[in-house]
């Protein structure tokens, strides 16, 4: 059997599949398992062993013609017939996911149709389940949905891959910032491109300076390569009056998840980067405002699936060994909007506590990592 899964949205949300590559790697007749993301979310799958193949959909350039476009997508599509796959799995709502997958030539189609939805793209699924808009089940758990009639894993966990050389780099790079090898390292990466799911860069300060000067952790700095995150990161450091190592924009993925598999501890907002480090077993501690932990909370690897319910609840701060998630527990949480009131901040995390973050970090760091 030939499989293509697709998933055409950000980085954390590709990661989030692995758990359905590898309930469908482990059927009887091992199937070959080709995945179809965007372009800059490969390397969330690049080194899967479970993985035959990935490729990315083609997008248009800027100084590309849209005849050009269109050609060059035709090959694209053509390439992904000559494979032959059996099962054309889409993982998201979208039209451009049933379009591709129904071009694909695969024989079974399943996909997400909304409760009332077109005909042709009734037409172009031939098993079709409902997209869930309400968040009331994580989103390993929406997607494993999709396979529930081929098989039903019971001990569900995310997997991420890096190699020897990115935990070289990483060790490295730690010891040419002073660190001797044994002090405990706490990975914590305080910002998003969207700046509503950040926390005040004053209180971030002080929790940075805490795990230094009072614990005597050696605190890494991470952030995405790009401006935002970048000046937001320097914002936070120059509130400091420790100087925490700052690898903010200069790591890759997987050197990211090198960097985290070697930590104690993750500290961060709800982003990506949780998932890598829960992915690769380093506890998490993880701030959230508008999102919804249910649906996005750090997955508990090993998590035993006896009733199809996700490890967290609606709201409010709660625990799925050994993830905390922090988030207020109030009757507008999740709203999943960008800010209160179009304002981009967040109130429900602006008034977070300091102390009350502290506290549940240092709990979190007297349980020795497994």
């Amino acid at each position: 059997m030939k499989i293509l899964i697709m998933k055409f949205r950000n980085i954390g949300d590709v990661l989030l599949t692995t758990p359905m590559i590898s309930a469908l790697h482990n059927l009887p007749q091992t199937p070959k398992i080709t995945l179809l993301v965007k372009s800059g979310t490969e390397d969330m799958l690049t080194h899967n062993p479970e993985i035959s193949e990935v490729l990315v959909l083609p997008e248009r350039n800027d100084s590309e013609s849209k005849y050009s476009f269109f050609m060059r997508q035709q090959k694209f599509i053509l390439k992904l017939r000559k494979k032959k796959f059996t099962l054309c799995i889409n993982t998201t709502e979208g039209d451009r996911g049933i379009i591709t997958g129904f071009l694909s030539g695969a024989t079974q189609r399943i996909g997400y149709l909304k409760e009332k939805d077109n005909w042709w793209r009734k037409a172009m699924i031939t098993k079709a389940y409902t997209w869930d808009t309400r968040h009331n089940k994580h989103t390993i758990l929406k997607n494993l949905d999709l396979i529930s009639h081929i098989v039903k894993p019971q001990d569900i966990s995310v997997n991420f891959y890096f190699q020897p050389e990115d935990n070289d780099f990483i060790t490295h790079n730690l010891t040419k910032n002073n660190w001797n090898g044994q002090q405990k390292i706490i990975h914590i990466h305080p910002v998003s491109r969207w700046i509503f799911k950040c926390w005040r860069d004053d209180a971030m300060a002080k929790l940075i300076d805490y795990f230094s000067l009072r614990l005597n952790l050696k605190v890494v700095l991470t952030c995405a390569p790009n401006k935002i995150e970048i000046n937001k990161l320097k914002t936070i450091i120059a509130l400091c009056k420790t100087q925490p190592i700052d690898f903010g924009g200069k790591l890759t993925l997987n050197q990211l998840g090198a960097l985290s598999a070697k930590s104690e501890l993750f500290f961060g907002v709800d982003s990506a980067p949780m998932h890598i480090a829960a992915a690769v077993n380093t506890p998490c501690i993880a701030l959230f405002g508008p999102s919804s932990i249910k649906s996005w909370g750090a997955w508990p690897n090993n998590w035993i699936n006896k009733d199809n319910s996700s490890p967290y609840n609606t709201n409010g701060t709660q625990e799925a060994s050994p993830h905390i998630m922090i988030q207020q527990n109030k009757a507008c949480i999740p709203c999943n909007k960008d800010g209160c009131n179009g304002s981009k901040i967040s109130e429900c995390l602006e008034t977070l506590p300091a102390q009350y973050i502290i506290e549940k970090l240092t709990q979190r760091l007297i349980i020795t990592k497994t």
